[in-house]
């Protein structure tokens, strides 16, 4: 079943795209204003996130995966160091560790959240690891606290994945309010997009230096030489990247973070639905969520039995599931399946993401409740 199918036959998706109608109108102006490249709507939108989330310092890029490795960058991480950070997530997190040179060593997770065991962390940093990196996996936050401690144990900072943790909230402070380096992306499927997008927020003023040098050319462009012969500084000491945010993709941001509270809002009843009625099923379990720690539902994984039969039965009734990862050291260029990951093998094998996104009605969600009650009484 192609694109144009699941629009005309009422197909329930599995993800959803959500534009403001005003966007349109706001990038006539930022188109017409002729000022494209990095510029006050690249600034509004920092503006933005720095007073929604409470951030301190926020740097902002043209993806989620430049974030990551701009991050990399500022912790330090370069050829031949390691980085502890979970297999279960996607690519991204960790083709980025490879792009600095360094070596991704994977931790375990834990099943019931699906997100890194600070235990299994714990265990595999050697005199080589240079940081860690956590995965707020589906927008649940990881135990902060605990790994915090484990990284400050070992002198180490903590690469916060927020991809899928927008308006995620860990003991009652938004992700991104805390913490050494935190990314967050704009990905066409995210609550708040820009098409593509990241942002990098700090609490650190170092690290914020460097995150706007290795942003742009390893140069700082709101202190560069105003010099109107030569903009660029006498000297560049950094091999920075071209992964500066514009005003385009900024303008269509500002727009989204405006609406991120009734995404927010939405999300939460189907995230509350779904946990209402789909608790003590046979052949589905529910992921953990600690009072502790508040997901945004970026996604909504359970474990089921038997997955590529589940999946079949809700395609064949209209519906689709997906499996949004899978371990990331089944692929060759990670090194290959370890067998000292437990919870991730039995993750992989049973996950699958239900429909969750904006377009979603009552009755989509009726429908997908009563088939997954009818595929457990199977």
């Amino acid at each position: 079943m192609n694109k144009k199918d699941f629009e005309s036959t009422g197909f329930i998706r599995t993800w959803s795209v959500f534009v403001p109608e005003e966007t349109s109108e706001e990038l006539k102006k930022t188109l017409e204003s002729t000022w494209l490249n990095t510029g006050k709507k690249e600034k509004e939108f920092r503006s933005k996130i720095e007073k929604k989330f409470n951030a301190k310092y926020v740097v902002a890029c043209n993806s989620g995966t430049a974030a990551l490795k701009i991050a990399l960058s500022a912790a330090g991480v370069g050829p031949g160091d390691e980085v502890v950070s979970t297999p279960y997530t996607f690519i991204a997190t960790n083709t980025s560790i490879l792009e600095m040179g360094a070596i991704p060593v994977f931790a375990d997770i834990e099943y019931d959240t699906l997100n890194i065991s600070p235990k299994s962390i714990d265990e595999k940093i050697t005199p080589r690891t240079k940081a860690i990196m956590v995965v707020h996996y589906g927008g649940l936050p990881v135990e902060l606290d605990e790994i915090r401690r484990i990284a400050a144990k070992h002198n180490l900072p903590v690469i916060e994945d927020s991809a899928h943790a927008m308006g995620s909230k860990y003991k009652g402070d938004y992700i991104g309010s805390k913490g050494d380096l935190i990314t967050f992306s704009f990905q066409v499927v995210k609550i708040v997009t820009c098409g593509d997008g990241g942002v990098i927020c700090t609490t650190n003023p170092e690290y914020y230096t460097k995150l706007k040098e290795f942003t742009w050319y390893g140069v700082d462009r709101e202190t560069k030489n105003a010099d109107p012969l030569d903009p660029l500084p006498n000297d560049i000491t950094k091999l920075g990247f071209k992964s500066n945010m514009n005003d385009i993709t900024a303008t269509i941001g500002c727009v989204a973070l405006d609406h991120l509270e009734e995404q927010l809002e939405n999300r939460q009843i189907i995230g509350k639905f779904y946990r209402e009625n789909l608790k003590n099923l046979k052949k589905v379990k529910l992921l953990k969520y600690p009072e502790h720690a508040h997901p945004n539902y970026q996604i909504f994984p359970i474990h089921v039995q038997d997955r590529e039969v589940f999946a079949n039965f809700m395609f064949t009734n209209g519906i689709q599931v997906n499996v949004n990862n899978r371990r990331n050291d089944k692929y060759t260029i990670f090194g290959g399946i370890r067998s000292d990951l437990p919870n991730t093998t039995l993750a992989d094998a049973d996950v699958i993401l239900l429909p969750c996104h904006n377009d979603l009605t009552s009755n989509n969600l009726n429908k997908i409740v009563d088939k997954i009650k009818e595929y457990d009484n199977i």
